[in-house]
């Protein structure tokens, strides 16, 4: 006979697989709920993390915006000062180009070097002295591009490639190896090898349409003498420079020009005279006005400025005799008045 207890016995074995479920149910849903908010707080953390973007102020600080530019054509793109060589490179190919190859819009600038940004990739395009021996991206390896001797190196952060365009002996005043640096701007970076590659090949296109090639250069720099032009100095290579400034003393001399001594580094001699031109300068400190621009007059030279940059383009004239007349006539030419 079954009594009681019996029963309760029975009722509580038939219940524990009953318990066993529902606590096998109720950690099931505990852990899908846990899982759930850890994908919630990982996508939340996400959208938290800042994306980069384009600047909003350009250009930065230390850059200028572009500008109109003679474009140069041959090999006279190794010959240009490195402002208006950063000038030229920017603008070699057009907006919608630079945006093809690096793979969205794209904000351009320039300083020393054009400088280049997008959302994910910041850029640098310059003419240097010579192909690097090593690069912050390493030891770069041989290789060619648009058939020319070339060097790259790449790592996880970026590239950077030299192609040799000219070859010249160094330290001549020319610049004949472009260089294309191109890195990130975000935490993973896009490929940036094919990247550098294709830009330097479309700078080089761009920048070097057929024309003259550089005049031959002696190991004091000397160049031979060629007949140009008038007109402005500002933006031109140097050589085509040192031309101009022959052709304006010979001009103020009352010379013929022919006699005159040019130098590849945007300088010239003449009957004992030299006018030398450069991009950056020492302050002038003004002691007078020449042609209307600050001048300063020395025993033996006389210096103007030529921009409202007392540390800008200059002319200097040394030598013998009235310096200060000899400019008077000699640089408003120049400025192409």
């Amino acid at each position: 006979m079954t009594t009681g207890n019996d029963y309760r016995a029975i009722a509580r074995k038939t219940d524990r697989p009953m318990w066993i479920w529902a606590g096998c149910a109720l950690t099931s849903v505990l852990l899908l709920f846990g899982v759930g908010i850890v994908v919630a707080i990982t996508l939340l953390n996400k959208d938290d993390e800042p994306e980069s973007k384009l600047p909003e102020v350009w250009p930065s600080t230390s850059g200028e915006a572009l500008r109109p530019v003679p474009m140069p054509t041959g090999e006279m793109v190794t010959a240009l000062t490195g402002g208006t060589g950063a000038q030229v490179l920017c603008q070699a190919i057009p907006e919608q180009r630079w945006e093809e190859i690096l793979g969205g819009r794209t904000l351009r600038e320039a300083g020393r070097a054009c400088h280049a940004v997008t959302a994910e990739l910041d850029v640098s395009a310059q003419m240097i002295p010579a192909l690097p021996k090593d690069t912050s991206r390493g030891v770069p390896t041989r290789t060619t591009v648009a058939g020319k001797l070339a060097v790259i190196a790449s790592d996880k952060d970026g590239t950077s490639l030299s192609v040799e365009l000219v070859d010249v002996a160094p330290r001549n005043g020319a610049s004949p190896v472009l260089n294309v640096a191109v890195r990130g701007r975000v935490l993973e970076v896009p490929e940036t090898e094919s990247k550098a590659k294709a830009l330097a090949e479309a700078l080089i296109a761009g920048a070097t349409p057929p024309g003259p090639k550089l005049p031959k250069i002696g190991e004091d720099g000397e160049i031979p003498y060629e007949k140009t032009a008038p007109g402005p100095i500002k933006d031109q290579p140097l050589p085509v420079i040192s031309w101009l400034l022959c052709a304006e003393l010979g001009r103020a001399l009352g010379v013929p020009a022919d006699g005159a001594k040019p130098t590849f580094f945007a300088a010239c001699e003449l009957n004992g005279v030299t006018a030398d031109y450069s991009e950056l300068s020492s302050d002038v400190r003004a002691t007078t006005s020449i042609a209307g621009l600050p001048a300063q007059v020395g025993e033996k030279s006389v210096v103007v400025q030529l921009t409202g940059d007392p540390r800008g383009e200059t002319v200097k004239f040394k030598g013998t005799g009235d310096l200060t007349g000899l400019a008077e006539k000699t640089v408003p030419p120049l400025l192409g008045r």
